[in-house]
């Protein structure tokens, strides 16, 4: 568990997003690359990874811990924003692959995870 000044908290987010229109662009080099960069960012970020793949070229699972001062939405967009921004500098022939010249969708999945299973805590709570 971490703390801050006020609290203490373990937040422990998986996070899913897909490439614009599940273009399977995220292959060889490209993959390679976007895995290193997810865990640069989150430790630029405050974040701790602790888990984070390409699936089938088009999208990517993110297993991540973040400090109670950063939203679901902010940290997204950084992870986001960040690496499609490093891997159309670094890969030039990206872009073309994709309509419109944006790398991801818009929209994100992303469930909590924690030590405690969901049941236990129901069930802790309820008893009381």
């Amino acid at each position: 568990m971490d703390k801050a000044r006020t609290c203490a908290y373990q937040a422990n987010y998986h996070l899913i997003w897909a490439t614009k229109y599940r273009r399977k662009v995220l292959d060889g080099s490209v993959r390679v690359r976007l895995e290193e960069l997810l865990k640069m960012i989150a430790e630029q970020n405050g974040c701790l990874l602790l888990a984070a793949r390409v699936h089938d070229g088009d999208h990517v699972h993110v297993f991540v811990c973040a400090p109670s001062s950063v939203s679901i939405p902010e940290m997204v967009r950084f992870f986001k924003c960040i690496s499609a921004k490093v891997l159309f500098e670094e890969f030039a022939g990206l872009k073309l692959r994709l309509w419109g010249g944006h790398l991801w969708s818009e929209g994100y999945a992303v469930r909590t995870a924690g030590v405690v299973p969901s049941a236990k805590i129901e069930e802790y709570i309820n008893r009381k």
